[in-house]
């Protein structure tokens, strides 16, 4: 077998199979995955909730052709229980950050702003995107389970197919900026090895859990 930094997860995928369709996220997909993400984000995620975003910051037409951007890149998946998605992890090339932006002409709220400020943050000497290599680090953006599926490890099968599929399409690495201890428990079980790049521990004054790691797809 080909030497890999991946965890073999094919028995769990084999398992969860019997109940869930696991497949590569399409441009179909994309408003029910930004409702999804905008639900994680705005109820679930503390930071989001510190700095008090609301369901309209991450649900609109501006965010849903940015889920289709970044869908389009095939490095995305889910977990469906009948048609329903129900969990997903969204990657993209880390050097097309950028090009996934779109400028709906209005004024980002003070929520948002200070969001991309803690992404940038937390890319640390990734964050000039623009400068990166492609098809050489994989991003981990977005990874979201909807409430009554959690605790099933969809959300790692979603991170593992990704992280298989980055590797296929020849990426060297895999970054997360870990804005949630679901997303940091995710990637570190997927891989063998993996390092810190940086953290955030308060916003606003209050305590919070956010990290990003970087881990090689093949040793």
């Amino acid at each position: 077998m080909e030497a890999t930094n991946i965890n073999d997860l094919s028995e769990l995928i084999k398992e969860k199979e019997k109940v869930y369709t696991f497949r590569m996220l399409e441009k179909k997909d994309a408003y029910e995955l930004m409702v999804l993400m905008s639900d994680a984000f705005v109820y679930y995620n503390d930071a989001f909730k510190i700095l008090e975003s609301i369901d309209s910051d991450m649900n609109n037409d501006a965010c849903l052709q940015e889920y289709v951007l970044m869908v389009e890149k095939n490095l995305s998946f889910g977990a469906f229980h009948g048609e329903k998605l129900v969990s997903a992890c969204l990657s993209y090339d880390l050097s097309s950050k950028s090009d996934m932006h779109v400028d709906d002409g209005k004024e980002p709220s003070q929520a948002m702003k200070e969001i991309g400020k803690m992404i940038k943050t937390l890319l640390d000497v990734y964050s000039d995107t623009k400068s990166l290599p492609k098809n050489e680090i994989s991003y981990l953006s977005h990874l979201a389970t909807r409430a009554d599926y959690c605790q099933q490890n969809l959300a790692i099968i979603c991170s593992y197919l990704s992280a298989v599929e980055s590797r296929k399409q020849g990426f060297k690495k895999m970054l997360t900026g870990a804005g949630h201890i679901g997303t940091f428990k995710a990637f570190t079980k997927i891989f063998k090895k993996y390092d810190k790049v940086t953290e955030i521990k308060e916003v606003r004054e209050q305590p919070i859990f956010m990290m990003s790691l970087i881990a090689a797809l093949a040793p």
